[in-house]
């Protein structure tokens, strides 16, 4: 009992590091985020999650299709037809068996160029189809050179922007 004691002691003097959650760094950036679109099934994107910055109209409807108004509902926002002159798309887009759902917290540039995009990605109830949620936020192109996706806290990615 008195040897456990010592180590539970020997424990307590080495204090528990908690490793901070990743943060979006530098100044805010402007964006728009869309949600009137859905991956193609012939986009060859393949995997549980993909990210990625789209810098070309052509490249983008390779990937993505807007999807039409729902039981007569509003008319869909969508890019511009020249959104891609100054602004670039970056992407996420989660597959499996559940939908799901994206809240941007943060969307910043810093000094060297990394954009970053921070977000919540919340899965609902699995089911037994298979979907693709995309998350596209739309930034501008100027001096943006990566994007580093954060995730509900933690950098799972960072793609370069060409």
């Amino acid at each position: 009992m008195t040897r456990f004691a010592l180590i539970a002691v020997g424990l307590m003097a080495f204090p528990i590091v908690a490793r901070a959650a990743d943060e979006a760094k530098g100044e805010k950036a402007a964006h728009t985020v869309y949600d009137a679109y859905f991956e193609k099934n012939n986009s060859g994107l393949k995997g549980d999650a993909t990210y990625t910055a789209l810098t070309s109209k052509d490249g983008f409807e390779k990937v993505f299709a807007a999807r039409p108004p729902l039981m007569g509902g509003k008319k869909p926002v969508l890019l511009a037809p020249d959104a891609f002159d100054k602004h670039f798309v970056a992407a996420v887009i989660k597959r499996g068996p559940a939908i799901t759902t994206y809240k941007v917290e943060a969307v910043t540039l810093d000094k060297d160029g990394i954009l970053y995009v921070q977000y919540k990605a919340e899965s609902g109830p699995a089911g037994t189809a298979t979907f693709a949620s995309p998350l596209i936020v739309s930034v501008p192109k100027e001096g943006a050179k990566k994007v580093t996706f954060i995730e509900n806290g933690k950098a799972v990615s960072t793609v370069d922007v060409k």
